[in-house]
């Protein structure tokens, strides 16, 4: 009985520390730092914080207003901040080591020091020897003449450091100099405090204990960089894996596509609400803010019971932190996070589609939710996309622009955009700024089917262009899109330059194309191209490809028609006589050659 009494104040609080974090994360700055500091027992409230919830607050706030904040931190916490801030890829970066141990340095000195010394000595010992050199002198060796930039405390151990800026020296870069230039000069300039750090941390050491000074500095000079730095890694990629973070080459298996017969349903005891366990780590708060929108899975969260959403939350901030490994992101503000949870709901709520199979409902996809992991239903979405990819790429392989060495700005804004979209790594939807981005992830299959809808068209437009008996190599003037080359090869056609089954990209001269442009909009309303010579195009086609206008694909004939209703309305109100070949890019012509006039004559 007194057990429960416990574990219940236990619940409590926990439930206490949470509504408080949940509030400090979501406040603006100043106002987080208040409710610290306001709070009962703010190193208990701070202690509390997972670790991403932590280093998530560090950069909201700022490193030097956190200082006190990291003063009361844990050393797992500290250890968290290292582990993510100063890796770039599996290599070390010197300049954010610096910058992070300045921090820590300023926040608790000694404790620092005997925290780094006696848990990660390898690590601090690889930071200095990337940094200095060290000489033991010898009781009976006198001082060489040229120590004069060399340090020591104690008149035996000499440290030095090798890339230490002389302010004095002209050949240093000025501070105003451009900070984007990727050379050199900038690595010196930006790892130019290395050497006063360490100096400070040195000099507090040795007042905290010599020995340790001295054994510090000897296991500094025997250090074997590479070994150490991969050590290093390795148990860096064993820390973060047990909070969810696998490193990249195994968190990119969460897009690796999923059928439907391999979902794995959660058991039973999963969907039905456990008991509190004080021992338990506590899933990171910051995702659930950014949790918002109108998708499917979005809305499907209001029905789900309060006690299923908590355990959802874990699940969730488990596969965020799978795509931020996969994608190689570092959470440093709202704006990262809030793209790595659209991306996750974007997905979940095209998986969701998918699996419901029929017209999707917020209670089906409630119950989807209830019975499969988040992870499967993710995977799920990721595999709609993945197929539309496959079947782009497969098409691209044998396409006419691939035999050709044509650019994708063949296509035209709007098939390249379709293109551009699913090329990318993680294949995307061609929003066109309908919703304020030109790219975003495919949120339902009406997304799928659109851009499948657009993806089939272009394939059946370029098996189209395959079969035309054209040599590329007579193109010379103008820009060439599917759209010029269709359009160019009708003109000159009925305008009887190309004869005899042949096929010619050459560029019309104005004069000759002038009739066919007055013809084209010779109906009875003025501007506009009548339905028997839009058909006229269609007609060309079938001829040209010896067959029946009847066999031309569905799609093919919507590209035509197309095309004759954008002629329409972006040539309707130009009159033949005010016709400049430079802004009709829809056919190939020659410029207009300038009509040189005589001067006149000078009268003696």
């Amino acid at each position: 009985m007194s057990h429960d009494y416990k574990l219940a104040n236990l619940e409590q609080r926990a439930i206490k520390l949470k509504a408080q974090r949940q509030e400090i994360l979501t406040s603006q700055s100043e106002k987080a730092l208040d409710l610290i500091f306001e709070a009962p027992s703010p190193a208990t409230l701070i202690q509390s914080f997972p670790d991403q919830d932590l280093y998530f607050l560090m950069h909201k706030i700022g490193g030097q207003d956190f200082l006190p904040i990291l003063a009361m931190a844990t050393s797992a916490q500290w250890e968290y901040i290292l582990d993510v801030e100063v890796w770039n890829d599996d290599r070390l970066d010197i300049r954010t080591m610096t910058q992070a141990f300045d921090l820590l340095f300023q926040a608790d000195p000694k404790r620092l020091l005997r925290w780094i010394i006696k848990e990660k000595p390898d690590y601090f010992e690889y930071y200095l020897f990337e940094n200095m050199t060290v000489f033991i002198r010898e009781h009976d060796e006198w001082i060489p003449e040229d120590f004069d930039d060399y340090i020591t405390l104690d008149d035996k151990f000499y440290f030095r450091f090798p890339h230490r800026i002389d302010p004095d020296d002209p050949n240093v870069p000025d501070e105003t100099d451009d900070p984007t230039d990727p050379g050199e000069d900038l690595d010196k300039t930006l790892t130019q405090d290395a050497p006063e750090l360490i100096e400070r941390m040195l000099r507090t050491l040795a007042e905290m204990d010599l020995s340790v000074y001295h054994g510090l500095l000897l296991e500094t000079c025997a250090v074997q960089g590479a070994e150490t730095e991969e050590e290093q890694f390795r148990l860096r990629n064993v820390r973060l894996a047990e909070k969810g973070f696998l490193p990249a080459h195994e968190a990119i298996g969460i897009y690796q596509p999923t059928d439907l017969a391999s979902l794995r349903k959660r058991p039973a005891s999963a969907r039905s609400p456990e008991a509190f366990d004080p021992d338990m780590p506590l899933p990171p708060q910051l995702f659930t803010q950014f949790i918002e929108g109108d998708t499917l899975f979005i809305r499907a969260l209001d029905l789900l019971d309060p006690e299923f959403i908590l355990r959802l939350q874990s699940e969730l901030a488990a596969l965020s932190n799978k795509i931020i490994s996969a994608d190689r992101v570092k959470i440093r503000n709202p704006e990262s996070i809030q793209k790595i949870i659209q991306k996750a709901t974007a997905y979940l709520s095209l998986g969701l589609e998918v699996m419901i199979k029929k017209e999707p409902t917020i209670e089906a996809a409630r119950d989807i939710i209830e019975h499969y992991f988040l992870e499967d239903i993710f995977r799920t979405g990721s595999r709609a996309g993945i197929q539309l990819k496959a079947k782009a790429k497969t098409w691209y392989k044998t396409s006419f622009m691939k035999e050709k060495n044509l650019p994708l700005s063949f296509l035209t804004e709007d098939y390249l955009g379709v293109m551009g979209g699913l090329f990318l790594d993680r294949p995307m939807y061609f929003d066109n700024y309908r919703k304020g981005q030109l790219y975003r992830h495919f949120t339902s299959l009406a997304d799928i089917n659109t851009t499948d809808t657009l993806l089939t068209r272009i394939i059946h437009l370029d098996r189209i262009l395959v079969q035309l008996p054209l040599d590329i190599r007579s193109f010379t003037h103008g820009v060439l899109t599917y759209k010029s080359l269709i359009l160019t090869l009708w003109a000159r056609n009925r305008l009887g330059l190309d004869k005899g089954g042949h096929c010619s990209l050459k560029p019309i001269e104005p004069s000759v194309f002038k009739p066919f442009f007055a013809a084209l909009f010779s109906s009875d309303i003025p501007g506009k191209i009548d339905d028997l010579k839009g058909h006229d195009l269609s007609l060309f086609m079938a001829e040209l490809l010896d067959c029946h206008e009847d066999d031309l694909t569905e799609s093919f004939l919507e590209v035509l028609s197309g095309l004759v209703q954008e002629i329409g309305e972006e040539y309707g109100n130009v009159a033949p006589g005010n016709m400049d070949p430079r802004f009709i890019p829809h056919f190939l012509l020659a410029p207009e050659t300038q009509k040189k006039t005589k001067p006149p004559s000078k009268k003696s």
